[in-house]
């Protein structure tokens, strides 16, 4: 038995951090938006979204974020260097996190995070959150796999890293299509964190196993036949 993680809303939250360094770096350029404006939100969240989907490179979301604001010159570095800055004051885990991981741990049963985003800012995001030990883990983030969720091509990578097969293999995620149906298309088992309360898609496969806290995960773990 093993078990792989995402990591946003699953064990961690950053709030909001990519987009409210957006805003951070309008301020540094003179420009200020209002933030609690809901269209320049919804604009700037969509524009993320095409980010982490892999519709569009980094460069490329931020030099329509450029346009957006009407300034031509738009320093990427810049951007990563602030959200960089933010991950101290933003990210926090999600309860339960890390006493899961150091429960599991004990217990010699491998464990893994599956990603999306750029590395370099879920590395600082996940050292932050569950500690430096957490590092120690094998974490795989999208950029560097070249696969996104729900694509098999990740969680194939998820099940090599684990070394585990993978019908032994429990992934938990919070989103519906990325992790869940994602994870059971690839021949894994799958468990729904719907601590937030949130309303499963009829039209996706159910998951193996639905929780509302992650202290819910020391069943299968300890019950190898579960469920």
């Amino acid at each position: 038995m093993a078990f792989g993680f995402d990591f946003d809303h699953t064990l961690g939250v950053d709030n909001g951090l990519e987009r409210k360094a957006l805003y951070a770096y309008v301020d540094e350029l003179g420009r200020p938006l209002p933030p609690d404006d809901p269209t320049w939100r919804k604009q700037l969240d969509a524009l993320l979204a095409l980010f982490r989907a892999g519709d569009i490179t980094m460069d490329e979301a931020l030099a329509r974020f450029g346009k957006l604001i009407g300034v031509r010159e738009i320093r990427t570095e810049r951007w990563r260097e602030i959200c960089y800055d933010l991950v101290p004051h933003l990210v926090k885990p999600i309860n339960g996190a890390r006493e899961l991981l150091t429960t599991l741990h004990a217990r010699g049963i491998p464990t893994a995070i599956l990603t999306n985003g750029w590395t370099p800012l879920q590395q600082k995001k996940i050292a932050h959150a569950l500690g430096d030990d957490a590092l120690a883990m094998p974490i795989l983030v999208s950029d560097a796999i070249h696969a996104i969720k729900p694509s098999r091509a990740a969680f194939d990578a998820l099940v090599t890293a684990l070394g585990v097969p993978r019908e032994r293999i429990w992934y938990v995620g919070d989103n519906p299509l990325g992790d869940i149906a994602g994870a059971l298309a690839a021949g894994l088992r799958a468990a729904w964190f719907n601590w937030e309360n949130q309303t499963y898609p009829q039209d996706l496969p159910p998951p193996t196993l639905t929780i509302a806290s992650l202290r819910e995960l020391e069943t299968p773990a300890e019950n190898t036949t579960f469920p």
